[in-house]
């Protein structure tokens, strides 16, 4: 890359056969709940051993840090660890980033024009195909140009243009002042689902191999996300090429795929939550029902006898349901509300203890961006009361 901008002032663990909820620490230092967790270590080995896999092919690796909103501690593990650079899609979470001296950033999603002057600042690469913005942002540069990637659809329907376009987009990119064409980049199994192959890789370095007349420096292909990583086997780059990953460092699994990564270490990110009270209560009355009271018909899982109802303070203003695994054993999720989790079980859940849930990729997000979350990286899967960072 040019040169780092980031720079500017901006302002496993979990024993799953476990059968007791934990009790409450020293009220002095008991930590807030509901509280994410998520282990370091299990960050920086994922990406140390798929930088070194990636590098033997030619490849390197970038970091995306949106899961977990731009997190500076998680993006300098993964930079330690091996990645060549990060990325976020996100301007705010990008300049977090930038705070703490991290860097190369690349901006994934354009920005917004009332941002233009800010992603001007922070960002070392941006991935864009509106000329317009990379105009804007050429007008707002002052540290030496802005590296661009044009982005190019190969089929998702996200962002980007067809690749017919991309000669002649290119060449308008290339003519504006401030800024410099560097590559292309290219996305799968986002909006459609349209997943990668080789055979689309090679269409990318096709149309990478008709704009490389307007690049600036050495022609690059960046490619996105963790689910590339399934269709490497054989695959020799033509031209200097990327991976964007995020979920394979921070889980160590493709969500794409329902699949574990060869090689890396399948790691969740902890959910905890207290509990507010436990009661038995009796199969919930037949009767007409009608939607829940975010209009949808309510998804719920409701024991057919007598059972523990326990209510917990979480809710889907902090995730989903759905990503949810208790680590509580004999525990059901049997539903959520705004505000509230309801958890059915065999036995009594004391008021004041707390559950542990194991978060997929998308409860994570959700999580990350909850102000009602309180967020914990600590250096390694914790034994109770892990080290916070």
């Amino acid at each position: 890359m040019a040169r780092p901008r980031g720079r500017v002032p901006r302002g496993e663990g979990v024993n799953p056969d476990s059968t007791e909820a934990r009790l409450p620490e020293d009220p002095a230092t008991m930590p807030t709940f509901p509280r994410l967790t998520l282990a370091l270590d299990g960050v920086a080995l994922n990406a140390r051993l798929l930088a070194t896999d990636l590098r033997r092919r030619g490849i390197d690796l970038i970091g995306v840090t949106k899961a977990v909103d731009g997190e500076p501690v998680v993006g300098q593990t993964m930079l330690t660890a091996g990645c060549t650079g990060l990325a976020d899609s996100r301007l705010p979470s990008l300049a977090r980033l930038a705070t703490h001296a991290l860097a190369p950033l690349t901006l994934i999603r354009a920005p917004q024009a009332h941002d233009v002057g800010q992603a001007a600042q922070v960002a070392d690469r941006v991935a864009l195909c509106d000329v317009a913005t990379a105009r804007a942002l050429g007008e707002q540069t002052a540290d030496g140009p802005l590296e661009l990637l044009l982005t190019v659809d190969l089929g998702d329907r996200r962002e980007g243009v067809l690749p017919e376009a991309a000669t002649q987009v290119s060449a308008d990119l290339a003519d504006l002042p401030g800024v410099l064409l560097r590559g292309i980049s290219v996305n799968f199994a986002c909006l459609s689902g349209q997943l990668p192959s080789q055979e689309l890789f090679r269409q990318a370095e096709d149309v990478l191999a008709a704009v490389t007349p307007q690049c600036a420096r050495e022609p690059l292909l960046s490619l996105g996300g963790t689910c590339c990583l399934q269709h490497l086997a054989g695959y020799r780059p033509r031209y200097r090429t990327e991976i964007r990953a995020g979920g394979a460092l921070l889980y160590g699994y493709d969500f794409v795929s329902a699949a574990g990564l060869p090689g890396l270490e399948r790691r969740d990110p902890v959910l905890s939550a207290s509990v507010l009270e436990s009661s038995t209560k009796p199969p919930a009355p037949a009767g007409t029902a009608g939607l829940d009271a975010f209009g949808h018909v309510p998804n719920v899982c409701l024991p057919d006898g007598e059972a523990w109802y326990s209510l917990l303070a979480l809710g889907r203003r902090d995730t989903q349901p759905e990503s949810l695994r208790p680590l509580l054993a004999g525990v059901i999720v049997a539903g959520m509300t705004s505000d509230v989790t309801v958890l059915t079980s065999q036995r009594r859940l004391a008021p004041g203890s707390s559950v542990d849930f194991a978060l997929d990729y998308e409860g994570l997000v959700r999580a990350v961006t909850s102000p009602f979350v309180t967020k914990r990286f600590v250096a390694a899967a914790p034994a109770p009361g892990g080290q916070e960072l």
